[in-house]
């Protein structure tokens, strides 16, 4: 006789979801990836799965795709799209801090470069 596991002996989707956002919330993020991809390899267009995978994104690039993903399932889901506005504003905090500070360096070597300069005019 031969043991074939049936539907009720595996955790159904939402368990496995539920499960997941514990132990997410518990910190073990690299457990709950794998028990959110379970969800989503079953049902590619559970929206809560996606969310939860942006959340623990390992990177900004990834929680932007997991999000859009999310929109494209549901254009209307505003959670992503306060997310994604959030992650649009901390990018252009940044760019405007890059170039601030790149400005800021190149007026510092153009003055450092006049000092110079007149110091060997002096010089000579």
């Amino acid at each position: 006789m031969s043991f074939a596991p049936n539907q009720s002996d595996s955790p159904n989707l939402e368990h496995l979801l539920q499960l997941g956002i514990r132990t997410a919330k518990s910190g073990n993020i690299q457990s709950a990836r794998m028990m959110f991809q379970q969800v989503l390899d079953q049902d590619k267009r559970n929206e809560r799965a996606w969310l939860w995978m942006a959340s623990i994104a390992d990177n900004e690039v990834d929680r932007r795709r997991y999000l859009e993903t999310v929109l494209d399932i549901n254009p209307r889901n505003e959670q992503a799209r306060k997310y994604i506005a959030a992650l649009d504003q901390a990018l252009q905090s940044t760019e405007g801090s890059s170039l601030s500070l790149g400005i800021k360096l190149l007026i510092g070597i153009i003055a450092l470069l006049v000092v110079v300069f007149v110091i060997a005019i002096i010089i000579y």
